[in-house]
């Protein structure tokens, strides 16, 4: 893959930081937080994580995973 063809598909940010969706899964939010997709789930099921159950999965905003990190 040439660096042009890289460049396009990596995110990019004036910080260096990869930018979170407004609304994503378990595991997209564990990727973010580098933790297991487990880790997330017994977060939320502890309280300590905002989330919302549609059907079988949960969805998690990118504020409520901003206001968990910031305690």
């Amino acid at each position: 893959m040439t660096q042009q063809a890289q460049a396009q598909t990596q995110p990019t940010a004036a910080s260096g930081a990869v930018s979170m969706p407004d609304v994503m899964t378990p595991g997209e939010a564990a990727g973010f937080l580098k933790v297991s997709e487990e880790d997330v789930i017994a977060a939320i099921n502890a309280g300590e994580l905002k989330a919302r159950k549609i059907g079988s999965a949960y969805r998690l905003t990118k504020e409520a995973l901003q206001e968990y990190l910031n305690g």
